[in-house]
C-alpha cells in the first residue's frame, strides 16, 4: 500500500466516532500524528492485559479480536481498534491479531495528549461529541425502560 497523504489520513480519521465532530483543520493536525504501519498475518498489534497506548484505524486487511485465546469478532477496513485507548489508560481487554496482511493508522496516546495541550479547541469539540453520544445513549436507555420511543 502506498503511503497516504495527510489529507487522506484526515479523511479516514473523520470516520472514527471519537473524531467525527471535529473540523477539517483539527483532523489534519491529528492525521499528521498518525503513523501508517504494516502488520503481517499473525503479527499481533497488542495483547490482552497489556497497557493500552494507541488507537488504530484499519486501512486494509482484517484483524481478529480475541480474549483468553477465543476469537470474539473481526475488524475490517475503515473500522477502528482501541477507540478509547487515547482517553483510558486501562489495560487492553482483548488481543488484536491480523488474520491477513493489514495496513493501519496508529495514533499514539502521548503524541495525542501533546497535541491536545497545544490545541484546546480540539479537546472542547471532542468532549462536546462525547457528551452528545452519552446523552443519546442515556435517552435511548430511558426510553427502552419506559417502553416509549426515544425522544418522546
Amino acid at each position: 500500500m502506498d503511503e497516504l497523504t495527510t489529507l487522506d489520513r484526515a479523511i479516514r480519521l473523520q470516520k472514527v466516532e471519537l473524531f467525527s465532530d471535529l473540523e477539517t483543520d483539527a483532523l489534519v493536525l491529528i492525521a499528521a500524528l498518525a503513523k501508517q504501519i504494516h502488520r503481517d498475518a499473525g503479527e499481533a498489534l497488542f495483547a490482552e492485559n497489556t497497557p493500552s497506548k494507541a488507537l488504530y484505524v484499519l486501512l486494509s486487511g482484517q484483524v481478529e479480536m480475541s480474549r483468553g485465546g477465543h476469537p470474539m469478532f473481526t475488524v475490517g477496513k475503515d473500522e477502528t481498534i482501541g477507540n478509547w485507548a487515547l482517553l483510558d489508560e486501562q489495560p487492553n481487554v482483548v488481543t488484536a491479531t491480523p488474520v491477513e496482511e493489514s495496513w493501519l493508522l496508529e495514533i499514539d496516546r502521548e503524541d495525542f495528549y501533546d497535541l491536545l495541550a497545544d490545541h484546546t479547541e480540539i479537546t472542547r469539540r471532542m468532549f462536546q461529541g462525547l457528551v452528545k453520544r452519552v446523552r443519546g445513549l442515556l435517552t435511548a436507555g430511558l426510553a427502552n425502560e419506559s417502553g416509549r420511543p426515544a425522544g418522546g
